[in-house]
């Protein structure tokens, strides 16, 4: 499905502004969506959600305003927040009352997230950790199947060894036509599954561009002395210089989104 913002602001009262004119087109894919805290990330995943509504401009599904809330398009999207709290009290009850509305969740795929986190849907979630709560509302997200899927701070919580196990859930739960954005500081936790990066700074989108936009534009490489002529940014990290150099197709490096991120705040034109 896809998801695209028109001239999208929004603001908490008279003069708090949260997000300013943003306008982007998500589609299939795992959307990356990085920002410091307070710059809106929460705020849009809300406004595509329908749980808050537009001060200007759009968001549209598939053509339709999420503002109207329709059945048809929220039975479509789930929103995850970190440490939110599920209306049921167990996974088994949560499937029985509020999995009703979501005719494309996969009992079979529960079960299997479930048990490669550990967790027995019987459990109460007041007798959970946070981290064990933070796995089964996960492994719930991810068998529901829906062609939108919004996780905030997913990985809140978890140890190193959970977090692995949500890279392979995520791996195999999530629809090749899905939509997901995933907001994060700790990016490096689920990086091997990114298709895109979006960049919010003071509620403005910075960018939006797939990895193979931004490594046939850019190159990311690391020299122990001084930076390389042509570094359009650079940082110190451990004693090693960090730099993004242009890239006509020629090198293949991986995106350090730390670097990137920062060289946006920097040069908002940077690509």
């Amino acid at each position: 499905m896809e998801i695209k913002l028109e001239n999208l602001s929004f603001s908490y009262g008279k003069r708090t502004r949260a997000l300013t004119d943003v306008s982007a087109t998500f589609g299939p894919g795992v959307h990356l969506l990085l920002g410091a805290n307070g710059a809106g990330k929460t705020t849009l995943l809300h406004l595509i959600d329908g749980l808050r509504f537009p001060s200007e401009g759009k968001c549209l599904i598939n053509g339709g305003p999420t503002r109207h809330r329709l059945p048809s398009v929220l039975s479509k999207i789930f929103y995850l927040g970190a440490n939110m709290a599920l209306p049921a009290a167990n996974i088994n009850e949560l499937v029985s009352i509020h999995g009703q509305f979501y005719p494309s969740l996969s009992a079979e795929l529960l079960a299997k997230n479930l048990g490669e986190f550990g967790i027995d849907p019987a459990m109460k979630f007041t007798a959970m950790s946070m981290g064990m709560r933070q796995k089964a509302a996960l492994a719930y997200a991810l068998a529901l199947r829906t062609p939108i899927l919004l996780l905030d701070e997913p990985a809140t919580g978890l140890d190193i060894e959970s977090k692995q196990a949500l890279q392979r859930i995520m791996a195999r739960s999530i629809d090749p036509e899905a939509t997901v954005i995933i907001s994060t500081h700790n990016f490096s936790d689920l990086m091997p599954l990114y298709d895109s990066l979006l960049v919010l700074d003071r509620g403005q989108l910075l960018l939006n561009a797939s990895v193979d936009e931004i490594t046939e534009r850019l190159a990311f490489v690391t020299t122990s002395g001084a930076a390389p002529d042509q570094a359009l940014f650079s940082i110190n990290r451990n004693g090693q210089t960090h730099s993004i150099i242009p890239n006509p197709g020629l090198i293949e490096s991986a995106i350090d989104y730390e670097l990137l991120y920062l060289a946006l705040k920097n040069n908002h034109e940077l690509l």
